[in-house]
């Protein structure tokens, strides 16, 4: 017989009862159905040798600028709290992106601000219309909190967002949240500002808009916060920044919407060395920015050289990965690639991208070894088709 487990006051282990042909400890009684019917967000660990499976960016900070970072921490006291309200950093933001600090929450990554902001806004009863597929943490948290997810298909040509449809789904639903990944990961699409703007005239939901990816595409739809105060957009230090592994993320928004989204936000949620980091790394803009560049010029290589593979399908991107299709089971495709010591991303379980895989765009040395690695993928499953065949 098996069932979960749990501990006893006494410490002997008791079951818990049987649910159908399920038993449920009397702790997990206490989690909410919702949750215990969803899966969790996860990665499995591969050993690799080029590591382009997460959008991250192959440029290291350079070391003089770590050096300045680690100077300011070695100055500062390490047994005292990090600044309550990172307002340092916030306005270096506002400089930065154009708009005032009053209206810029900081966050430890962008998941955090993305929780707080759905934390503040849903429950049972709400209705949040996703166009999909997109990152899954959107969907994940809303229906942990207890909401109903619309999801709104993308296009199935490039997967391009249905904008008529994103509409008729706000209003059909009387949505309370709208939650737009612009570029959209892992498919790339941009939503142009003008499309934004048209789902702000029509609803008074609050439209989320996920900009992790912006620097690659210098779309946005910031400067719509000055006219629509249903408006939150989130970008992040992860990708353009390099910053990935000290997890800062920003929020911009009215700042009277801000100061609501606020109180959600753990107490000292961000640590005094990841804040020194983001202020130091916005002080370098213009190496960030080149080095963007390169990853820009990088992708359009990329994205020919895997358009003139035979088979393959390249989604067009405005971020910093592609999204690609094989004839082949993904599955197999990434094994032989991790087999070759290249990491990228299997897709396939997504809605609408049973056989996608999504590269993110690293060195040219990486991307060299993830495009010989794939043709030998696909050759060698090819040839294997071939032999089946009677």
């Amino acid at each position: 017989m098996v069932g979960f487990l749990g501990f006893a006051e006494s410490g002997r282990l008791k079951l818990g009862k049987r649910r159908g042909n399920i038993f449920v400890s009397k702790a997990l009684k206490k989690i909410k159905p919702q949750v215990r019917a969803i899966s969790a967000y996860a990665l499995t660990e591969y050993e690799h040798e080029v590591k382009i499976n997460q959008n991250e960016n192959p440029f290291e900070i350079p070391q003089e600028l770590k050096e300045e970072v680690l100077d300011a921490a070695r100055t500062r006291p390490w047994g005292r709290y990090p600044d309550f309200v990172q307002t340092r950093l916030a306005q270096k933001l506002a400089q930065h992106v154009g708009w005032t600090s009053e209206g810029i929450l900081v966050g430890n990554g962008s998941n955090e601000l993305i929780q707080a902001t759905l934390t503040v806004t849903v429950g049972p009863g709400s209705r949040v219309v996703i166009p999909t597929p997109t990152f899954t943490l959107y969907q994940l948290l809303s229906r942990i909190l207890g909401a109903e997810v619309i999801e709104v298909m993308l296009k199935a040509d490039e997967y391009t967002f249905d904008v008529p449809a994103i509409e008729q789904a706000v209003s059909k639903g009387k949505a309370d949240v709208v939650i737009v990944c612009s570029p959209n990961n892992p498919t790339g699409g941009v939503m142009a500002p003008e499309d934004v703007e048209r789902i702000l005239r029509t609803t008074d939901a609050l439209v989320i808009v996920d900009e992790a990816y912006q620097q690659f595409s210098e779309t946005t739809c910031l400067p719509l916060l000055k006219q629509y105060e249903n408006l939150i957009v989130l970008r992040t230090f992860s990708k353009a920044f390099s910053l990935a592994g000290l997890r800062i993320g920003y929020l911009m928004a009215r700042p009277e919407v801000a100061s609501e989204i606020a109180k959600a936000k753990l107490p000292y949620n961000l640590n005094f060395f990841s804040e020194e980091a983001a202020i130091k790394t916005l002080e370098h803009w213009p190496m960030v920015r080149a080095r963007v560049e390169v990853l820009k010029a990088q992708r359009a290589v990329v994205y020919e050289r895997l358009k003139r593979m035979n088979g393959v399908k390249v989604t067009p991107s405005q971020a910093n990965f592609l999204l690609f299709e094989t004839p082949f089971d993904p599955g197999q495709i990434f094994l032989r690639l991790v087999e070759q010591g290249v990491l990228v991303r299997d897709v396939s379980k997504y809605p609408m991208l049973s056989r996608a895989l999504r590269v993110s765009i690293g060195t040219e040395e990486e991307n060299g070894r993830f495009l010989e690695g794939l043709e030998s993928a696909l050759r060698e499953l090819r040839t294997r088709s071939v032999k089946r065949e009677p």
